[in-house]
């Protein structure tokens, strides 16, 4: 697993880093198991710098140790190892030290130089096959807008809709939007048995902020999520439909389950826990720091490393298009204040499922089993699945999701 002077001066920084928009003047070290350098941005280029010794000043420092090495190079890596994003996050920040807003600049830097090196001694692993490309012509998917009253406002969402049978309501993760359900509303055989809804909560997507968003900060909590969903199946009339959450609207589907249970025929949380207070961090909502750019490593590291490419770096196309503030005002729900809320919740009033992706830190499978068991769900456990199953991995998803959306077909009731 060790690493050779002769991978680190072969690295070609143009073409690794590619893409990428200047990160402004910084210095790191990067200290791995047997190899010692540095890397420097004059603001427009990157180039690899000697650590030469005791008076060399650094902006931040990253520190690999051996066993941390050991399991990011090691195929298939474990959870919390697939990306340098995903060992800093499952490790508290240890590995980092020094000026980390500096460190959040060049996030994305660091993941591509680390990412490249375990290339360079161990195979990548096998990626499953991007999904068949959509045929030509229209797309079945029909999307409309739905004016509904939340907590005593007005709020305008757009949805899109596809199929025939009995409604299934999908929920995005925080700082995306329903086009994380493209896959699932294309689905032939899922659109033959339901009429699938995804829709954009507010400040997201295609719905529409508050007119003076500018002077406010969003903060999204468990009383207003719950309050959206329950107008959004109100607003269209859907009776007793299935939801399926992702991450935080896994999370909503968990607290939706218990405190709402009849409303539903069934509850699918997907990734879902009842919190993660570690997901609430500063570098998502900075003036010195693009949360754009910042975000596609952070939830980088969630995506499982078989997962296709195509879908995989289109998830993440969608986070870099996330407003300013919006992932953490979303994660603020799901890091402070579902926490507190859920500390009083019963036991589901309604069937419930929570999957959990053998990749997923944020909703570790630990936490998705423990929510299970608390409130008398069924754990679904998905191996080689990442924190997005149904955009990342849409196909492999689909044989854990469909026959558990197939049992609660025969309980619907018309």
């Amino acid at each position: 697993m060790a690493i050779s002077p002769d991978d680190l001066h072969g690295l070609d920084l143009g073409t690794l880093l590619a893409g990428l928009p200047p990160t402004g003047a910084w210095s790191a070290l990067f200290e791995l198991p047997g190899l010692s350098f540095g890397l420097r941005s004059t603001g427009s280029t990157v180039e690899v710098v000697p650590a030469t010794g005791i008076n060399d000043a650094w902006d931040f420092e990253l520190l690999v140790s051996e066993s941390e090495w050991t399991a990011f190079c090691s195929t298939p890596c474990p959870r919390g190892f697939t990306t340098a994003q995903a060992l800093v996050a499952t490790s508290g920040g240890a590995p980092v030290r020094g000026d980390r807003a500096v460190w959040a600049r060049a996030a994305l830097v660091v993941d591509r130089v680390l990412a490249v090196l375990r290339d360079a001694v161990t195979a990548a692993p096998q990626r499953r096959p991007d999904p068949a490309a959509p045929a030509s012509g229209l797309s079945p998917v029909v999307g409309r807008y739905l004016t509904i009253e939340v907590e005593g406002r007005s709020q305008r969402l757009y949805f899109e809709s596809a199929g025939t049978g009995p409604p299934l309501v999908c929920l995005h993760t925080a700082g995306a939007d329903s086009r994380q359900f493209r896959y699932l509303l294309e689905d032939p055989e899922l659109t033959a048995e339901w009429t699938v809804y995804a829709f954009d909560m507010p400040w997201h997507g295609r719905s529409e902020p508050p007119a003076d968003w500018q002077r406010q900060t969003y903060r999204l909590t468990t009383a207003t999520y719950a309050a959206t969903v329950l107008a959004f199946t109100d607003g269209l009339g859907l009776e007793r439909p299935v939801l399926a959450g992702c991450s935080m609207g896994g999370a909503i589907a968990l607290y939706l389950a218990a405190e709402h249970g009849d409303r539903f025929t069934g509850v699918c949380a997907l990734e879902g826990g009842l919190g993660n207070p570690s997901r609430f961090v500063d570098w998502t909502n900075r003036t010195d720091v693009d949360h754009s750019l910042f975000l596609t490593s952070w939830v980088g590291g969630l995506i499982a490393p078989t997962s296709p490419a195509g879908p995989a770096a289109q998830t993440l196309w969608g986070y870099a298009q996330s407003g300013p503030g919006v992932y953490q005002g979303d994660t603020y729900f799901y890091s402070q204040d579902l926490p507190r809320v859920a500390e009083s919740l019963g036991t589901a009033r309604c069937p419930l499922y929570v999957f959990s992706g053998e990749y997923d830190y944020s909703a570790t499978t630990e936490m998705s089993r423990a929510a299970a068991e608390r409130l008398g769900g069924q754990l679904v456990e998905m191996e080689g699945k990442g924190h997005f199953p149904m955009s990342e991995d849409p196909t492999s998803f689909a044989g854990y999701f469909f026959p558990v959306l197939s049992l609660l077909h025969d309980k619907y009731e018309r």
